[in-house]
């Protein structure tokens, strides 16, 4: 498992997976890390980080797990511009949502969250200009950004990253952002604010999103598990 921390002069190859785990972060948006534990301590992560590994490993994947000082070294030497918005996040889920796009844009390759598992090859992502995923019964097909792939220095993954900020500066006031914090987040930096740039920019939807993924948990269970490249185990769960 790589971490750019430790290795500041990772070979970057062609295929990538990117996952992101803030130590401490993470621990105030996901309440459960406040017993100090680690990812690793998380069923829901362990198992399926784990899992992931190894399906890249098994498939010649480069497998990386981002850090927050990875995180933080990535935004210092690629995009100081936006370390005041990083700074000035309410929340720590929008850090995380927004270096998940600027990680894509700067590498290239296939981010998931930590709860969901690769369950078959990714071919098609990697050879996509930009790849997106929807739940199965979303009628309207918003972008799930808990899985999204991308060529490196793709412009509309630029036009994400000037949308969030945006936005958030945009939103941050509004009275009634201060008790919806889901809406807030969703609005700045997830799947709405996603679905309005891939409309600005007439992304090609039933090109670019793709259902491919299973949901499936004690509430949900959503999806072709047959014809599924990803299962989420934990979908659409914040800890605390």
């Amino acid at each position: 498992m790589t971490s750019l921390s430790e290795n500041k002069r990772v070979k970057i190859k062609k295929n990538l997976i990117h996952q992101i785990f803030f130590d401490f972060d993470v621990h105030q948006v996901y309440g459960v890390f406040n017993d100090g534990k680690s990812w690793e301590d998380i069923p829901e992560f362990k198992d399926n980080v784990k899992a992931t590994k190894k399906f890249c490993d098994d498939n010649n994947y480069t497998y990386m797990m981002w850090s927050l000082e990875d995180c933080e070294k990535l935004l210092a030497e690629h995009y100081p511009e936006y370390i005041q918005l990083w700074n000035d996040f309410t929340y720590p889920v929008q850090r995380c949502d927004f270096i998940r796009y600027c990680i894509l844009n700067t590498y290239g390759g296939c981010y998931i969250d930590c709860d969901i598992r690769l369950v078959k090859g990714l071919e098609d992502i990697f050879q996509s200009e930009q790849y997106f995923v929807h739940w199965s019964n979303d009628k309207k097909k918003k972008p799930y950004n808990a899985v999204m792939g991308s060529k490196k220095n793709n412009p509309l993954f630029t036009e994400i990253i000037k949308e969030v900020e945006k936005s958030f500066y945009e939103k941050e006031s509004m009275e009634i952002y201060k008790t919806w914090k889901g809406r807030f987040v969703f609005q700045t930096t997830g799947h709405s604010m996603l679905q309005r740039v891939l409309k600005k920019q007439k992304i090609d939807k039933d090109k670019y999103l793709h259902d491919v993924l299973y949901i499936k948990n004690n509430k949900y269970d959503i999806g072709n598990k047959e014809t599924a490249l990803f299962l989420d185990s934990n979908a659409s769960t914040w800890y605390g």
